[in-house]
């Protein structure tokens, strides 16, 4: 575990990183990072790309902010029922990337909606689930949110007209999952629905290429 200092200054790099690789804009996306017995999360109304150390908001076991005044993001909910339920996820983070709500607009919600068009989307996150749209910090969508990634191992999870939501052991994961799903959807919106997908035999091999990395 890094020492809290160093991590707070790896969080602010890390949601600057997520503005500049154009995964979200103004005051979209959030972002949680458990960090020992609490939680740092990005706080309701301000950019990824403005924030500091003195922004993070820290909050405790209980799922309640630490300090007087601290207002977390308001889907700060589905993130602290995401790290409660999974001992192997440290990371949750969210991005509203104009390629991933794009690609999600054309698809219908289900178990398997974006195809698959890249390798990296295959090894990663294929098949990647979408949720129905559900009002954002809304109590449904929480619930929603946290049915999907309880007792799974999933590491991701479209969300219509909304974005994407990608967890990780820690934040390098969370990014590689984010990013190879942003390139995906990319394809998709660019190439259209024409264009020519992975044959299943070659996904199948990918697959297994993933559990040989995980162990399984």
């Amino acid at each position: 575990m890094l020492n809290r200092e160093a991590t707070r200054e790896s969080f602010v790099e890390f949601c600057r990183l997520l503005y500049q690789r154009e995964l979200t804009c103004g005051v979209g996306g959030n972002v949680s990072v458990r960090s020992g017995d609490t939680i740092m999360t990005t706080p309701s109304g301000l950019s990824l790309r403005d924030m500091t150390t003195d922004d993070i908001v820290l909050v405790g076991p209980d799922g309640k902010p630490v300090g007087d005044g601290a207002v977390p993001t308001r889907e700060f909910s589905m993130h602290y029922r995401i790290l409660e339920a999974r001992e192997d996820v440290n990371v949750v983070c969210h991005v509203h990337g104009a390629y991933l709500i794009s690609a999600s607009a054309q698809m219908t919600s289900g178990g398997d909606s974006l195809p698959p068009l890249t390798p990296g989307f295959c090894f990663f996150a294929h098949p990647l689930a979408m949720l129905p749209f559900h009002l954002p910090g809304s109590r449904e969508l929480a619930d929603a949110v946290a049915r999907h990634f309880t007792g799974t191992e999933t590491m991701a999870l479209l969300l219509q007209n909304h974005g994407l939501i990608t967890v990780g052991a820690d934040m390098r994961q969370a990014l590689n999952i984010a990013e190879e799903i942003n390139e995906a959807a990319q394809v998709f919106v660019l190439a259209g629905r024409g264009c020519s997908m992975i044959p299943r035999r070659d996904i199948e091999r990918i697959y297994l290429m993933r559990r040989k990395e995980q162990g399984l």
